[in-house]
């Protein structure tokens, strides 16, 4: 694939440098090369539009504009003018005039330019922060300008794929739907009908009355719909939805997509929960105490299901230490794994880890749920192992740790100055890759999200801005425009005409 770099390198005259480089893969070239002369009103050279055209650009990664005549050039780039308000609103055209001398150039690195009506951002209408998904994985599909409720338009069968809806600007294709308990995907759109795939994910197609609510659903789409009961990440800490928790998808009721989507985003994973022993100093070579050849029992309640009773181990003939392959934690990890894998008992499917943290004996959750938790106790019947040897009496173990959200700020312990908790969050570069703690990608226009190598069973919070001019992809209307309009040239001397050039890669 064809790709590209831009590089800027300044070296002052006191020896201070600055270099900044962009490169990437293009997949299009846009080169126009016009003459001007000196008309008031310019020549036309560019056009911003959606649709292909004679010398027009939906989109660009590079894009330069080049005076490469003999005398100086007058730029005029034609946007629209932004007035901050939630959501924001687009307003009049505007007109950014730039004089170009021969040889000259101005380096955009993409299309998108506005003006605004005052100081204030362009791209921070709506704010979320550490947001909590909602917690039935769904969300009505209204306006967040007008609470205009999409509902299904007419009723239908268990088999009809064509949908009426109330207005198909909110949708896109490739969207989850939900009609009650019926999920459905979005393949293509015309005007207010959606053709869609019936009974996705696990659900069923069945009918549905005129006027039933649309719902955007956000369960991890990589299983079915019903498999979690809130939206969270799989073992594999990999998480995907086709809309951004069914925040921006704005439209003014009439198909006109201001304002839509999403601008940026933050996430945040809970921790796993766990409890301590209460020991110290201790190793693998440390003995327990406890009796050879015996079996011990106790309760454990893990990520608030009911309680375990007596799980039950037993100790090595002669091999009573902490570690090793005989040791006691290796026998406590393989009676938690057993019933972890054991369908209908209070662990099938909830993991624990035990290891020597810090000294310490420590149970660990599998999960990173935000009800995450560790609760050890004596058995019911049997022998217990606490009390004996090395390990307190249940009494004096420690006190549980709950799962929680790591902080949005940490303290420098040298200097006492706060700064922004990154290692903990996942973030968008603004090329819609998400980095961080968590890889994957974000839709800007339809809000669609794919993580992997997230924490794994992991519950999460999102920061983002979206109903904001600068929200969603490239927009080119009459009155939602977010992007060039038009780049016209003219040549300021009136007995000299010069040339423009225009390359853009896409």
């Amino acid at each position: 694939m064809p790709n590209f770099s831009a590089n800027l390198n300044i070296t002052t005259g006191r020896g201070d440098t600055l270099t900044a480089s962009k490169s990437g893969n293009y997949s299009e070239i846009f080169n126009i090369r016009q003459t001007v002369d000196n008309a008031n009103g310019g020549n036309l050279l560019l056009t911003g539009a959606k649709a292909v055209g004679v010398a027009s650009m939906n989109d660009a990664k590079s894009l330069v504009i080049k005076n490469t005549g003999l005398v100086p050039s007058e730029i005029v780039i034609q946007s629209k003018l932004h007035s901050d308000a939630t959501p924001d609103t687009v307003g009049a055209n505007a007109f950014q005039k730039y004089i170009l001398a021969s040889k000259d150039f101005l380096y955009f690195p993409n299309i998108r330019q506005m003006y605004g009506a005052s100081v204030n951002s362009s791209s921070n209408a709506y704010t979320l922060d550490n947001t909590s998904p909602h917690g039935s994985m769904t969300k009505a599909l209204d306006n967040a300008a007008s609470g205009d409720a999409q509902l299904v338009a007419e009723a239908i069968d268990g088999s009809e794929t064509a949908i009426d809806v109330d207005e198909g600007a909110y949708f896109f294709v490739g969207d989850l739907i939900r009609v009650t308990d019926e999920v459905m995907e979005v393949t293509s759109i015309s005007s207010n009908t959606l053709t869609v795939i019936r009974g996705t994910h696990g659900s069923s197609a069945t009918s549905h009355s005129d006027d039933t609510a649309i719902l955007l659903p956000f369960f991890n789409a990589f299983v079915d719909y019903d498999k979690y009961s809130v939206t969270q990440t799989d073992a594999s800490g990999k998480f995907k939805a086709m809309n951004f928790f069914g925040y921006g998808r704005n439209t003014d009721g009439s198909g006109n997509q201001e304002s839509m989507g999403i601008n940026n985003i933050a996430i945040k994973f809970y921790s796993k929960a766990f409890q301590e022993i209460g020991l110290s100093n201790i190793t693998s070579s440390t003995s327990s105490g406890l009796a050879v050849s015996t079996e011990y029992k106790f309760n454990i309640t893990v990520d608030g299901g009911s309680t375990f009773s007596n799980l039950t181990f037993t100790t090595d003939s002669s091999d009573v230490t902490f570690g090793g392959t005989n040791g006691i934690i290796n026998k406590i990890q393989d009676a938690l794994d057993t019933q972890f894998y054991t369908a209908g008992s209070n662990l099938f499917e909830k993991k624990v880890n035990v290891g020597i943290v810090n000294g310490d004996i420590r149970f660990t959750s599998g999960s990173h749920l935000s009800t995450s938790a560790i609760l050890l106790a004596a058995p019911t019947s049997g022998t217990t192992p606490f009390g004996v040897g090395r390990l307190p009496a249940i009494a004096n173990v420690e006190a549980p740790v709950a799962s929680k959200l790591p902080p949005d700020t940490i303290i420098d312990k040298r200097t006492g100055l706060e700064t922004k908790n990154i290692s903990q969050m996942a973030y968008d570069d603004g090329n819609g890759n998400i980095r961080g703690i968590a890889n994957g990608t974000i839709s800007y226009n339809s809000g669609a999200i794919q993580l992997t190598n997230a924490p794994s069973n992991a519950e999460f919070v999102v920061s983002a801005n979206y109903g904001s001019s600068q929200s969603g992809g490239n927009r080119f209307g009459a009155d939602d425009a977010n992007s060039i309009l038009a780049i016209s040239g003219r040549s300021c001397n009136s007995k000299v005409d010069t040339t423009i050039e225009i390359i853009g890669l896409k």
